[in-house]
C-alpha cells in the first residue's frame, strides 16, 4: 500500500488550518467588542467580511447559516492547499482524488437542493428522462473536480521543466542551478499564487452557483 504525499500534506494542512481557527476563535472571543480590532482579530474580521459581502453576490442570505461557513472553510482549505507548493509541498489539489472528494460534496449539495425542491418522484424522472439528463446531472462532479486538479497540477508540471531546463543550462556553466532563483519566482507568482488564488474562487463561486441554480424560484 502507498501512501500519496498529498494526502499526507492534505492531512498537516487541516491540522494547521484547525490550531489556526482554533486560536484565532478564542482571541475573537476574548476580543473587546468596543475596542478597534488589530492583530489576528482584524485579519480575521476583514476575512469574513470580505467573504461574507462575496458569498451575497451569489447566494441570498438565508442561506448563510447553511452554506457560508461550509464555503469558507473550503476557500481556505483550497487556497492553502494551491499555495503550500511555496513551501515545497505537493499540493493536495493537485491530486484528482482529493478534488474529486471535494467537488462530490458540492454534488451531493447540489443533488440536495434538487431534491428539496421538486419532490422525489419528479427529481428521479428529470435525472432518468431525457437519458441525456443523466450526463449533465454527473457533469458538474467531473467538470469542478478537473477544473482544479488540471490547472494546479498543469503549474507543477511546468515549474519542473522549468527548474530542470535551467538546471541543464546552468551545469554547462558551473554545477549549480543559479538560473532557477532568477527565473523562477515570476513564474511562481503566476502558478502558485495568481492560478492558485484564481483557482479558489472559482470552485467556490461554481458551486454555489450550481447550488443556487437548484433554488432559483425560491431566489429573493
Amino acid at each position: 500500500m502507498v501512501i500519496q504525499a498529498e494526502l499526507i500534506y492534505s492531512l498537516v494542512i487541516m491540522i494547521a488550518l484547525g490550531i489556526f481557527f482554533v486560536y484565532a476563535g478564542k482571541k475573537v472571543a476574548m476580543a473587546d467588542p468596543t475596542a478597534k480590532p488589530k492583530g489576528i482579530v482584524l485579519v480575521v474580521e476583514t476575512g469574513v467580511k470580505i467573504f461574507d459581502d462575496y458569498m451575497k453576490t451569489i447566494m441570498p442570505k438565508k442561506f448563510a447559516k447553511n452554506y457560508y461557513p461550509y464555503f469558507a472553510m473550503v476557500f481556505c482549505y483550497i487556497l492553502v492547499s494551491n499555495l503550500s507548493s511555496l513551501i515545497g509541498f505537493e499540493a493536495p489539489t493537485s491530486n484528482f482524488s482529493i478534488t474529486l472528494t471535494m467537488t462530490f460534496i458540492t454534488f451531493v449539495l447540489i443533488q440536495y437542493n434538487a431534491l428539496k425542491k421538486k419532490g422525489f418522484f419528479k427529481y428521479i424522472w428529470d435525472v432518468v428522462w431525457p437519458p441525456t439528463n443523466i450526463l449533465s446531472t454527473i457533469s458538474p462532479l467531473i467538470s469542478i473536480s478537473m477544473r482544479l486538479f488540471g490547472n494546479i497540477l498543469s503549474g507543477s508540471i511546468l515549474m519542473a521543466l522549468v527548474y530542470q531546463f535551467t538546471a541543464w543550462i546552468s551545469y554547462h556553466v558551473i554545477n549549480f542551478n543559479f538560473l532557477g532563483p532568477i527565473i523562477a519566482p515570476a513564474l511562481h507568482c503566476y502558478f502558485d499564487i495568481f492560478a492558485g488564488c484564481i483557482q479558489t474562487l472559482v470552485f467556490v463561486t461554481l458551486s454555489s452557483i450550481l447550488i443556487m441554480m437548484e433554488n432559483s424560484d425560491d431566489d429573493e
